[in-house]
């Protein structure tokens, strides 16, 4: 691994102050949460859904008396 020359070394206080990476770790803890919102609301609400679906369906698709 090549090293850098002393003159283009980054010297601690601008690693400090870089906060190139801090956008993209927000937008991943954002999507991580609402991700397990979602989660949690679909097993929640999940089966009832999947009732409801199939009532509407048997409803849709009998045949009238």
């Amino acid at each position: 691994m090549r090293a850098f020359p002393e003159s283009d070394r980054p010297t601690k206080r601008s690693l400090l102050r870089d906060r190139r990476g801090a956008v993209s770790t927000e937008y991943v803890v954002l999507v991580g949460t609402m991700g397990l919102a979602f989660v949690a609301a679909m097993l929640t609400v999940g089966p009832q859904l999947v009732k409801d679906f199939q009532r509407g369906r048997d409803i849709t698709a009998s045949p009238l008396p």
